[in-house]
């Protein structure tokens, strides 16, 4: 009779339970007001972002930048379909500063980073401001990602993007499935700063200094990208200029001979100043690249190749057709670490410029720890040509919302180096970085 009864029991006490919570809840002794809850709406003002920064980099016996800085940046919804992004930044440079040095004294200089807006509909974008393009695969090397040239003031520690100059361009992208469509317009090209005064070039000792200042025109491209399962495969063309300005002198009757040759009598003292001229120009040539990416599990091999069709030779100023091609790597360990790195030739296709190819290996790593407050990351360049090999490591902790710091240690091997390169200031630095966001 019990186990006959049970049942009928339990199912009595389930089927009260809905009434009795819904009597709990609808009694007086418990009332949910919804007013008590307080809601913010969003404000124009939340999109502004402020850092306040300073950095010192110390190479043996001397510091190499001393800089402070303050960054506002905004981005944010204006109506449906429109976003503004702007970010200016103001550096000033102290006395013992290398470029303040260079240029003669303490100075301050600010620069637009970003200042663009974008307007959407559908699944296109069109982009008018000041921008980067950043096109190609492997990181670290430059064979179709040259739209946006480089700004050598910054500091290069271990992430490219630091150093790179924004133009003025009107980007267009459109997204058609597994499609994409781009097309950019840049009306007045920026070239590579080295330096915030005139840029000039002294021949040899005893030579006035050249003016090497030229500006570049419009530039405008085109890129395709086609995105499958675990690969994706772009077509670029583009009308471009040159990032840097080409040395070319204009030799006397003697081609054959060395410019050293034609410059020792007067070096000596034994003959007068020869009249050599020497200009600065911009090579316009046309580019056909591609780079594609394929997904094997954690690894992500990548491969770039262009052609330019007219590059100047520094000095000579011969024109020449050159090829460039990359292939990289990226690859995340099940410990999040994240490696990645490529190799980059170039080619000359002029039989006088065979010496002039080069080739360039880098490797980068980066890993995050302490719950993400601390982010270390390494970069590696060798270069043939000029020859010269650099290691930075970089180890960045977040102690709040506010307050971050970062330390970097570099090395470097420039015994081979003739020119001085900008990326590398020494064969030893240590750079210190404090930074205050809200």
């Amino acid at each position: 009779m019990h186990n006959k009864t049970a049942p009928f029991v339990l199912a009595l006490l389930v089927s009260t339970l809905p009434a009795q919570a819904q009597d709990f809840l609808g009694g007086d002794d418990f009332a949910f007001d919804s007013s008590a809850i307080e809601t913010s709406e969003s404000h124009w003002t939340d999109g502004f972002k402020t850092t306040l920064e300073h950095s010192h980099t110390q190479v043996p016996g001397d510091p190499n930048r001393q800089q402070s800085s303050a960054r506002l940046e905004y981005e944010g919804n204006l109506a449906e379909g429109w976003y503004l992004k702007l970010d200016t930044r103001y550096r000033y440079f102290y006395a013992d500063d290398d470029l303040a040095e260079n240029r003669g004294g303490a100075y301050g200089k600010n620069k637009w980073q970003r200042a663009w807006l974008q307007y959407s509909r559908g699944s296109c974008t069109a982009t008018a401001g000041r921008q980067t393009l950043i096109w190609g695969t492997v990181e670290g090397t430059f064979v179709t990602d040259i739209v946006t040239p480089f700004d050598y003031t910054e500091q290069l520690l271990t992430d490219f993007g630091n150093v790179r100059l924004a133009q003025d361009m009107l980007v267009g992208d459109c997204f058609v499935g597994s499609h994409q469509f781009q097309a950019f317009y840049t009306p007045d090209a920026r070239t590579d700063i080295f330096q915030h005064h005139r840029l000039t070039f002294q021949l040899a000792p005893g030579f006035p200094e050249e003016d090497l200042s030229v500006d570049a025109e419009e530039e405008w491209g085109f890129r395709y990208k086609v995105t499958g399962s675990g690969f994706d495969l772009s077509l670029m063309a583009a009308r471009l200029f040159d990032n840097t300005p080409t040395v070319v002198v204009d030799l006397p009757s003697s081609p054959n001979d060395p410019l050293s040759t034609l410059l020792a009598p007067f070096l000596a003292g034994t003959a007068p100043r020869p009249d050599i001229p020497v200009e600065s120009k911009l090579a316009r040539f046309n580019l056909l690249g591609m780079a594609s990416s394929v997904a094997i599990g954690r690894l992500l091999l990548k491969f770039e190749a262009a052609h330019r069709d007219r590059q100047l030779i520094q000095i000579s100023g011969e024109a020449t057709e050159r090829y460039d091609a990359a292939l990289g790597f990226e690859y995340t360990t099940s410990g999040n670490h994240m490696f990645n790195g490529g190799i980059w030739g170039t080619h000359f296709k002029n039989d006088n410029v065979d010496t002039r190819d080069t080739q360039v290996l880098t490797l980068g790593w980066r890993k995050t720890y302490l719950n993400d407050n601390l982010i270390m990351s390494l970069l590696g360049n060798w270069s043939s040509e000029p020859r010269f090999g650099a290691l930075t490591v970089l180890a960045e902790y977040q102690w709040n919302d506010y307050w971050n710091t970062a330390l970097a240690l570099s090395v470097a091997d420039l015994d081979e180096l003739e020119i001085p390169t900008p990326i590398i200031p020494a064969e030893e630095a240590a750079t210190v970085s404090i930074k205050y966001e809200f």
